[in-house]
């Protein structure tokens, strides 16, 4: 089972990450809206979906 770390980088500045299973098939990537950039990234194990998680709330 692979984990996917889905943040969501609001036009204001704000940052919303959430740490969840991976779809099938699924890769790292980015999707822009008009409110926000949303950025996939795709671990192997779920600690290491977390440590990058993590990552966020330091920027």
């Amino acid at each position: 089972m692979k984990y996917a770390v889905e943040a969501r980088i609001f036009n204001n500045g704000k940052i919303v990450t959430k740490v969840r299973e991976a779809e099938d098939g699924e890769t790292s990537g980015c999707k822009e809206t008009r409110t926000c950039d949303i950025w996939i990234d795709v671990f192997e194990t779920e600690g290491e979906a977390i440590r990058f998680a993590n990552e966020y709330k330091r920027a």
